[in-house]
């Protein structure tokens, strides 16, 4: 089988990693940029859209054609929004099997949009208050009972743009920087864990959890437990009931796979932090577990299953129309 990676970061530990998972199984593995495909839309009605690749400026763009790929395991971090038209045009466009949408990946770019999804799919998430023109300061702030509280910028990740509020004076003067610069942030409980900040981070493949790790932050003034700025992790088992919760929580922003943050307060009580597309590598490290293999797993059955509704003569520009459908409505 012939599986493209679709990354901007062809030597960075995740792509290693899957290429050596696929390269055991026998696949043929490929890592192509976004960034330098070129997406043709056709004016015929009977599908002749194309994908070209220009890495090369020297010569003229190259047709991928659809013997080239099999599936499609999406890494896109940098460039976003185009990585996902090209990762829309090869699932939707060219009908090629994908590990995630790219309307799922968007989600969860947006912490308001994930959230959103996530609480309409009836899971937990922190008390979350945000304005347009946030001129109300207190009434915000009582929603979401009080100080210390989080302020969070709409996209971002590995603890960037999470800033812990505890005083009225500090949170007045970070909210309005921010919307001086046309920077929307949102207000957010503060969960209460009892100890050091902790935090997991469970990653769903195929809308199975595959690992769970504990992370801990180093610095008890710091409610970001992320590894990226210097926490600990530590491999964990999650109950069913938190395995369910992170699968939904994933499913409602639309992804099969991606990483999903949990916190749990004092209580026990379980919350979904966020969720990420672009989940990072170092849990495969520091857990000891093989990530990679479950998503080389799932493309062989998911280019498997798509021959299969073919051969059943089943429409596939319908079970396209029905997916896009479902992911509006969710």
């Amino acid at each position: 089988m012939k599986i493209v990676i679709l990354s901007a970061s062809p030597n960075s530990s995740a792509t290693k990693s899957i290429i050596a998972a696929g390269e055991k199984r026998k696949h043929e593995m490929t890592v192509l940029d976004p960034a330098y495909l070129y997406l043709l839309i056709s004016d015929a009605v009977n599908g002749y859209d194309r994908v070209y690749d220009g890495y090369n400026k020297t010569y003229k763009p190259e047709r991928i054609k659809l013997t080239d790929i099999d599936a499609v395991i999406s890494r896109i971090g940098s460039n976003l929004q185009y990585g996902c038209s090209a990762l829309h045009h090869l699932k939707y466009n060219l009908g090629i099997f994908t590990t995630q949408s790219p309307h799922g990946l968007l989600n969860a770019a947006d912490k308001l949009i994930s959230l959103q999804k996530i609480s309409a799919a009836k899971i937990r998430v922190p008390k979350t208050v945000m304005a347009n023109d946030p001129v109300h300061l207190n009434w915000m702030l009582e929603q979401i009972g009080g100080l210390p509280a989080i302020a969070k910028m709409l996209q971002g990740s590995q603890g960037i743009g999470v800033i812990p509020l505890y005083s009225e004076n500090q949170t007045i003067a970070t909210l309005q920087s921010f919307y001086k610069q046309k920077v929307n942030l949102l207000l957010q409980q503060m969960i209460d864990t009892g100890t050091n900040a902790k935090d997991i981070r469970a990653i769903v493949i195929d809308s199975k959890v595959v690992v769970a790790m504990e992370r801990t932050s180093e610095n008890k003034n710091d409610v970001r437990a992320n590894l990226s700025l210097g926490g600990s992790g530590k491999k964990i088992q999650l109950s069913k009931e938190d395995e369910e919760i992170c699968i939904k929580a994933a499913n409602a922003c639309s992804l099969t796979c991606a990483g999903v943050d949990i916190m749990k307060d004092k209580d026990g009580k379980t919350f979904v932090i966020e969720v990420n597309g672009n989940y990072g590598y170092k849990v495969e490290e520091i857990t000891k577990t093989d990530i990679s293999t479950p998503l080389i797993e799932y493309c062989e059955k998911g280019v498997k299953e798509d021959k299969k509704a073919t051969e059943n003569n089943k429409s596939y520009s319908n079970q396209i129309l029905l997916d896009m459908a479902n992911s509006l409505l969710m």
